[in-house]
């Protein structure tokens, strides 16, 4: 008896894995690959050039999702991160597409400026909380003006 019960559901498993293999009906993975790629691809660069940063942000993140290993996908979803005001996020971004390609000047580049930001606006908030006559005002003060000052000669938004 449980040798018909098992041919039973041997039998019961080919039939399924049978009709499973019916492709009629199915487009090929790489054809549908291939088009979504190129539809988000195109979506996000239109939004991205439009300053639609809303939408650019939600068709790069899906373009990391379907090709994860595309450094200039990473690259253009830190510059969106930026113009969104997420410096945290584009740092993680820019550092993405800087482990898929070490060589990514401008991903160096931009890491550099959103951190060089980042350091500016901790020393003005530190003088928001010092006395004006503590010497690490001062300091403060002498840092926020040269970084500043680097910024304003080689860099409106990131490239």
């Amino acid at each position: 008896m449980k040798v018909t019960i098992m041919n039973y559901c041997v039998l019961v498993l080919l039939a399924a894995g049978l009709c499973a293999c019916n492709t009629g009906n199915v487009i090929p993975a790489q054809e549908t690959s291939l088009a979504q790629v190129s539809a988000t691809e195109l979506n996000a660069s239109q939004a991205y050039e439009k300053e639609d940063w809303v939408t650019a942000e939600r068709e790069y993140r899906k373009l990391t999702e379907i090709m994860p290993t595309s450094p200039e996908s990473w690259f253009r979803l830190g510059n969106v991160y930026v113009r969104l005001k997420r410096p945290n996020d584009a740092l993680l971004a820019y550092q993405e597409a800087l482990i898929r390609d070490p060589n990514h000047a401008k991903a160096w580049h931009n890491t550099g400026i959103v951190q060089l930001e980042q350091a500016t606006n901790t020393f003005l908030e530190m003088q928001n909380h010092l006395q004006s006559d503590d010497p690490l005002y001062q300091r403060a003060q002498q840092i926020i003006d040269s970084v500043t000052g680097l910024l304003e000669q080689d860099f409106e938004k990131p490239q």
